[in-house]
């Protein structure tokens, strides 16, 4: 395994300082109370040359965190996303000669706040970390790994077992998801992820119930795997302030925002 050192060395040389997303470096792990709550921000679907998110629309393209917060106004951190991700998916073998020992930073950096360690490989990509990369399953057997999925092969998965008893996934609700794969869904302990806003005010808005469904605020924190079984999670859209902008991004949405 590389030293830590020669890992950032590596890093530099393909343009980027870390493969880790620390808590402090994103807005909804800052939320994660409890937790040493970690992540890898490769870029999202297209953006690197390489899918990163197979199952995606063009409305999820649309509205991707990926596209907002700091990145939106910071170039630098755009460019290392894709840096990444162009790694990630032209060299795995040494793309992973980076993380292992960053993630045993992370290890460390947790035992030492005596925090137990929940992680996102999947940030803004939605990649199956557990055929690619399956030894961090296995080597931080005592992390519990989570992510957000539009890939429905993932859910048949994670409903029959076959995934690592570690990692926890939520659906992502797109425009075209029927509510019967909804039903589905929930039925068989896999939540389901709905982004929200109020039809008479266009400000966000999460409902308590949803087609007969609760809804748990999914906004308050990003540790899906402590929601529980069977429900909604509920994600606030943040709409521009003028009117007719709200409305455009909404009709544009075709149906991926949810008014309630």
């Amino acid at each position: 395994m590389k030293t830590l050192l020669d890992a950032k060395r590596t890093a530099q040389q393909f343009g980027f300082s870390s493969l880790i997303t620390e808590p402090t470096a994103n807005a909804k792990l800052m939320k994660s109370k409890g937790w040493y709550n970690a992540g890898i921000s490769l870029a999202q679907a297209k953006l690197s040359g390489h899918n990163m998110c197979r199952a995606s629309t063009v409305q999820c393209r649309r509205a991707c965190l990926g596209n907002t917060g700091r990145a939106e106004f910071t170039p630098p951190i755009i460019q290392s996303r894709i840096n990444r991700t162009k790694l990630f998916a032209t060299n795995p073998s040494l793309f992973w000669e980076i993380l292992e020992p960053e993630l045993y930073k992370v290890d460390r950096k947790a035992k030492k706040l005596g925090l137990p360690v929940a992680f996102r490989p999947n940030i803004l990509s939605d990649m199956d970390w557990w055929r690619i990369f399956p030894q961090i399953f296995e080597q931080f057997a005592h992390w519990q790994f989570y992510g957000y999925t539009k890939v429905r092969a993932v859910v048949r998965a994670s409903i029959a077992g076959k995934l690592p008893a570690n990692y926890h996934v939520t659906f992502s609700w797109s425009e075209n998801t029927k509510l019967d794969y909804v039903a589905d869904c929930l039925d068989n302990g896999i939540n389901v992820a709905v982004p929200f806003y109020n039809k008479e005010t266009y400000k966000k808005h999460i409902p308590m119930r949803w087609n007969g469904w609760n809804v748990v605020n999914g906004d308050e924190s990003d540790l899906r795997f402590n929601d529980p079984k069977g429900v909604i999670v509920g994600l606030g859209v943040k709409l521009p302030k003028n009117l007719v902008k709200a409305r455009k991004m909404i009709e544009d949405s075709k149906g991926f925002f949810v008014g309630v």
